[in-house]
Parts: structure tokens; C-alpha cells; sequence
């Protein structure tokens, strides 16, 4: 991963390279300087995973948005781009749509965790949910990596269910990645999928008992991301 990361950011000025971090910056004017980690672990796959579940790396601007109504746990997001990247960025109060939830937006302006997403995680730009999938590096990791990135996933697409837990994706790929993932750590999950007729698209479901979530969390070695998932889905 080393090598990819520190290829991700060529475009960028380096100013440092240890072992664990590249501390990076604007080639021109002004910029804030960035740290980007060169290996993965357990807060770096929570991010990816968020990104994937309800983030969006924008065309037109080297911006990630993450627009969500949870706000606690925007602010947990926010507060791991603090320790990942050494970077504070703002939420922002969405204006109320009629009908819907009120919702809040984290912006990420960064080239350098831009292009870690894009190049190194493969996260494609613009719209994505019926195209995205699970990236290699998570795929080949160990189970507390694995774990940290589920908790990412089920913060975004899942939710409670009657019988358990459970989460949807529009994405087949996805799919079949989270179904290995979960079969890795020691879940069996029910699968099912249908058609959504309003968008006249097929959609792809994963569900289990609730107890199951006890599996994810003694995989996971950081106690923080147990406390992202005990406030959500445990209380």
C-alpha cells in the first residue's frame, strides 16, 4: 500500500515521509498541510467505508461530501479526519427539504485525501452506489480491518430491522464483497434482493441477528470503533 499511497499523492508537494505518514501541501499558494497514513488500520477503513456508504467525491472540485441526518456520527467522522489527517474540517446545516429528514453536511476539501480515495481505494468520482464495491486492500486484510470497515458500512447503508440488522445497496458487487466479508469474521448473513419499482432498479440485501454485532466488535482492536457501533445499534 505504501507505494500506491505515495504515488497518490505525486501531484502534490511532499514535505516529509516516515514510516507511517506522507505529510503533503499544495504545490502553489497557500494550502493547509495534510498527513496522509501509509498503511491501513482499523479508523482508515471506518473513513473508507463511510465514503462509500453515503460520501461522494465530487467531479468538478477535489472536494469529498458526506451529507447524512445522523450528526453524532458526522461528527465522529469529522473528529477521525482530525486524527488520520491532522485536518479540522466543518459541518454544515443542510436547509430542510419538505418530506425529508434534516440533514447535515461534512466537506472534505483536500487534494491529497482526494486522491488517496480515488487512487489508492478506487472510490470513483461522481455518482457511484450502483457501481461501488468493497476495495482490494480491505478484501486482503486482516478481520479487525475487515470489521472496522462493516461498522463503516452499517453507520451509512444499514439500520435496525424487526428481526435484527440489516442494510441495503443498489450495487451487486457490493453485494457479494460484504457478503465474503462478513463470511470471514464468522457472520452468516440472509441475502435477498428486488426490484425498487419507484426507480425501477434492482436492489441487493444483507441481514442478521443482532447479537452478531458482539462478533464485529471483539474483531475490532479500537475501542472507539466498539463506541461507534454500541451508540447506534446497541442501546
Amino acid at each position: 500500500m505504501k507505494k500506491d499511497v505515495i504515488k497518490s499523492q505525486k501531484e502534490l508537494k511532499i514535505i516529509s515521509i516516515n514510516n507511517k505518514w506522507i505529510f503533503t501541501k499544495a504545490k502553489f499558494g497557500p494550502s493547509k498541510p495534510t498527513r496522509i497514513p501509509l498503511l491501513i488500520d482499523e479508523e482508515l477503513a471506518f473513513f473508507v467505508a463511510a465514503i462509500i456508504g453515503d460520501g461522494h467525491l465530487r467531479k468538478n472540485k477535489l472536494q469529498i461530501s458526506i451529507e447524512i441526518s445522523n450528526k453524532k456520527l458526522l461528527e465522529s467522522i469529522k473528529k477521525m479526519c482530525k486524527k488520520l489527517f491532522n485536518r479540522k474540517f466543518n459541518i454544515h446545516k443542510i436547509k430542510k427539504r419538505e418530506g425529508k429528514k434534516q440533514t447535515y453536511n461534512l466537506i472534505i476539501d483536500s487534494k491529497a485525501i482526494y486522491n488517496l480515495l480515488n487512487i489508492v481505494f478506487k472510490i470513483k468520482k461522481g455518482k457511484k452506489s450502483n457501481i461501488v464495491k468493497v476495495p482490494k486492500i480491505i478484501l486482503k486484510s486482516n478481520k479487525s480491518i475487515k470489521a472496522s470497515f462493516l461498522i463503516g458500512i452499517m453507520m451509512t447503508e444499514g439500520g435496525k430491522r424487526r428481526r435484527g440488522i440489516g442494510l441495503s445497496t443498489s450495487s451487486k458487487q457490493l453485494w457479494k464483497d460484504l457478503i465474503k466479508i462478513f463470511s470471514d469474521i464468522g457472520i452468516k448473513v440472509l441475502k435477498d434482493k428486488w426490484i425498487y419499482k419507484k426507480y425501477k432498479k434492482e436492489y441487493y440485501g444483507i441481514s442478521f441477528k443482532r447479537e452478531f454485532l458482539y462478533i464485529i466488535m471483539r474483531e475490532c482492536q479500537s475501542g472507539q470503533m466498539g463506541q461507534i457501533l454500541d451508540s447506534y445499534f446497541l442501546k
